[in-house]
């Protein structure tokens, strides 16, 4: 009768039999692959769902939201407007800013319609409607220390001394925004003839592009004969819609590749080690006739069941995580796209990583089976002039961790890979210093005072111009803050705001620096190009820019020089020529994006009085008592905003604190690979060396230099983990710091070596490998010494 099985036509069944007996007789290497590859698959899917969801989310968070800000309207032009079948309306008149200590309460009136178009949370209670209701912002009766409720009445001082009012309505809002909301008769009691500010959207818009969108709403106002000056778009909302989407494949592609790396470096030595135990039964199987293709079949089989357990497990581990950190983002069609796509790039890796241990079992020889013993082939097979040795613990221990040095180099690289990332982002984030960051915009002094609700930043020019003609930036104010204990000296900055229409077409308010040749050797001093020759810039309309990023991400203008943009102030124009670019590390200490020179500035603004802001210089240990004095000097309705040198360090702080969190978390996550590959090193050697320690025990060796020799067998481990982590990690580390600082993301940073994380990571690695000869030990002991030498003869 005719052989069809075991090895003749279709072996399939025998194959799969073979590789899940595999599978079943090595449990401890499984759960490692698992782990692995489901822990894979969740950081990549997790990381692909977390940027797409935050796109999601943005637009979500565009959709209904007002697009462009329609400033200084009478009450005909908004009738206009909300008779418009075109556009949505919300209308709001800002009644100005009270001081509370070191935080302003803004007064304002709003409407439902302004509620929905600004994406407020539900009000509890209602909108004001008569002139001694309030509504008002749960964050500042938080930071009053107010226990209010509706209906309850409340005392406030809303620039026209302390009142009682009813508070009818309060928004649960937080994130400082400390807002109270009055009632349209309250405003027409305050004014005659109020100028209202128009909050628009477009009808059906969801979908258009930002040009689309801009272009509609221009046309809007020029049939309803609104100057375009009037009209500012909202940043926001466009930062919103912005597609990033291959940005965010940029990102999700270099994560998925060092994840990859990790996984598969991890799987190729899971399965590398295994197959150099099992030499000897693969052996027996090449002697009773299989191929060398059924050999790789049956690794590959193996690495198949494996990817059909882990890989779901990994996927759902990572939807689940993609939910919880943007929630909002959610979608089920995504979410099975980039499952979809997940699980067939892991398994990919894992067919890739398992290409190599399969070739290996495909050409052992059937006389392996025979003459291999597990572990010490490659000691074997290579010759040494050493005929005699000292049996020191140390010596031992290097001799195994010199033994299969392929193995032992696969377990240190994928350890290296661990430390090596946390060396070069531990060595850039170190290298950031937040106080020279805040220095940057206080070079000469602790304290900024700027002119304008929350600076000039917050108004478009007729509005500043309005403020600036009332300027209390003063000589007088300037000799009051002199005479506070502790102050030295007051640095004075002139400019105002501009309406800038850049080349893209883009209308934007933009605080513009005075040029004048006090200034004009720092400016030639990080000029990049083009000129920065006062004269020059006078007789040709000439301006100076930074290099800032704005320009491009928020504008779409490639800035260059030559570019000529139209300054629109009170009704007049001025064409300005782009003749010189900065560096936006300038240490200038005002807002530095845009120098105009002041005798120009004067002709198209005729203010007397240009200062936009005070930068006061204090003795260090007094800034803090100063700043309090200054504060008790501001008139409580003045437009004025203060801040200081510590605001912005923390501000920093925390910046850089969401930056650095999630980089050190997928540092750690890399850091599992490697802590996986080495336990199944470690436990591997134990495994296949139970014979020889308990020849060694047996002539001699103690408990105490077995605990020895295990423990500097890991220490070789962890210092060649260490050489290649500090090596390769201080040179990648010191490019990350130079080519990011030449990009001014975080400014100019100047390398430090990351001493805490590398002592804290060593540590970790050495507590590892202590607990692992530990636990090891104790194992060892359980059997006795004859089982030990039984166990593999």
């Amino acid at each position: 009768m005719a052989m069809t099985l075991p090895f003749e036509n279709d072996t399939r069944i025998i194959v799969k039999k073979l590789a899940k007996r595999n599978l079943k007789a090595d449990k401890s290497r499984n759960i490692l692959i698992i782990i692995t590859i489901a822990l894979a698959t969740c950081l990549i899917m997790t990381t692909t769902l977390y940027f797409f969801a935050s796109q999601r989310k943005s637009l979500n968070d565009a959709a209904g939201r007002y697009q462009a800000i329609i400033n200084e309207v009478d009450n005909d032009t908004i009738t206009k407007l909300v008779n418009d079948d075109r556009v949505q309306v919300g209308v709001s008149h800002l009644l100005g800013l009270v001081s509370y200590g070191d935080y302003k309460l803004t007064v304002r009136s709003i409407d439902e319609i302004l509620m929905k178009l600004a994406k407020y949370p539900d009000l509890e209670g209602k909108l004001p409607k008569s002139t001694n209701e309030i509504a008002i912002t749960k964050a500042f009766l938080d930071r009053a220390g107010l226990s209010k409720s509706i209906g309850d009445t409340i005392s406030l001082n809303l620039g026209d001394g302390e009142k009682d009012y009813t508070l009818c309505g309060i928004l649960p809002v937080e994130n400082s925004n400390y807002s109270v909301f009055v009632s349209q008769s309250y405003i027409e009691n305050k004014i005659s003839e109020p100028a209202y500010s128009a909050y628009i959207r477009l009808n059906e818009s969801d979908g258009w592009s930002k040009a689309a969108i801009q272009a509609e709403l221009s046309t809007l106002c020029r049939e309803l004969e609104i100057q375009p000056e009037q009209m500012q778009f909202s940043t926001y909302y466009f930062s919103l819609i912005e597609q990033r989407s291959s940005q965010y494949i940029t990102v999700i592609a270099f994560i998925s590749l060092i994840i990859a790396l990790a996984c598969t470096l991890v799987i190729y030595s899971l399965f590398y080690v295994s197959i150099a135990r099992k030499t000897k039964e693969y052996g027996k199987l090449r002697t009773i006739g299989a191929t060398g293709k059924q050999m790789k079949r049956i690794v590959f089989r193996e690495g198949f069941h494996l990817s059909r357990i882990a890989i779901p497990i990994g996927i759902l581990a990572g939807a689940i995580a993609g939910y919880v950190l943007v929630p909002q983002g959610w979608n089920t069609l995504m979410v099975f796209v980039i499952a979809a796509v997940t699980a067939l790039f892991v398994y990919l890796c894992v067919m890739i990583a398992v290409i190599k241990p399969a070739q290996i079992a495909a050409h052992v020889t059937p006389i392996e089976a025979v003459r291999y013993m597990a572990g010490n082939n490659d000691v074997m097979s290579n010759s040494t002039k050493v005929l005699h040795r000292s049996l020191s613990a140390k010596n031992l221990a290097f001799l195994n961790f010199a033994r299969n040095r392929k193995k032992t180099a696969l377990t240190i690289l994928s350890l290296g890979v661990c430390g090596i990332l946390l060396m070069a982002s531990s060595a850039y984030f170190n290298s950031i210093d937040p106080l020279a960051m805040a220095r940057r915009s206080f070079p000469y002094g602790e304290i900024r005072l700027e002119l304008g609700d929350y600076g000039p930043q917050a108004h478009n020019s007729e509005q500043y111009s309005e403020l600036q003609k009332s300027n209390l930036l003063t000589e007088d104010f300037r000799e009051s803050i002199l005479d506070i204990d502790g102050v030295e000296e007051i640095k004075e900055y002139q400019g105002t705001v501009l309406n800038v229409r850049m080349p893209t077409g883009d209308i934007e308010p933009i605080v513009s620096d005075a040029y004048t040749p006090s200034s004009q050797k720092l400016l030639e001093q990080y000029l990049i190009d083009g000129t920065a020759d006062l004269q020059e810039l006078l007789n040709n309309n000439g301006i100076i820019i930074e290099n800032g990023p704005q320009w491009k991400e928020t504008f779409g203008w490639d800035a260059a020089i030559g570019d000529e943009l139209l300054i629109e102030v009170g009704g007049q124009t001025l064409e300005v020529k782009v003749m010189g670019i900065v560096d936006a590390n300038i240490p200038y200490g005002g807002y530095d994006t845009l120098f105009i020179p002041l005798e120009m500035l004067s002709k198209i603004v005729p203010i007397d009085n240009l200062n936009y802001q005070f930068i006061v210089d204090t003795d260090d240990s007094k800034w803090a008592a100063a700043k309090d004095e200054i504060q008790k000097i501001i008139p409580p309705t003045s437009s004025l905003y203060v801040s200081t040198l510590n605001d912005w360090v923390e501000a920093y702080n925390e910046k850089l604190l969401n930056y650095r969190m999630p980089v050190y978390i997928f540092v750690m996550f890399i850091g599992v690979f490697g802590i996986i590959n080495l336990l199944n090193t470690l436990i591997t050697n134990i495994l296949t060396r139970k014979r020889e320690l308990g020849v060694l025990q047996a002539v001699g060796l103690s408990s105490k230099q077995l605990s020895k020799m295990l423990l500097i067998e890991g220490l070789f481990y962890t210092l060649g983990v260490l050489l290649l982590s500090i090596s390769c990690g201080t040179l990648i580390g010191y490019l990350l710091c130079t080519v990011f600082s030449a990009m001014s993301i975080f400014g100019k940073v100047s390398y430090h070596f990351p001493t805490v994380e590398m002592f804290s990571y060593f540590i970790l690695m050495l507590a590892v490998q202590m607990l692992f000869s530990y636990l090891a030990i104790r194992q060892i002991k359980k059997q006795s010494l004859v089982d030990q030498i039984r166990e593999l003869s």
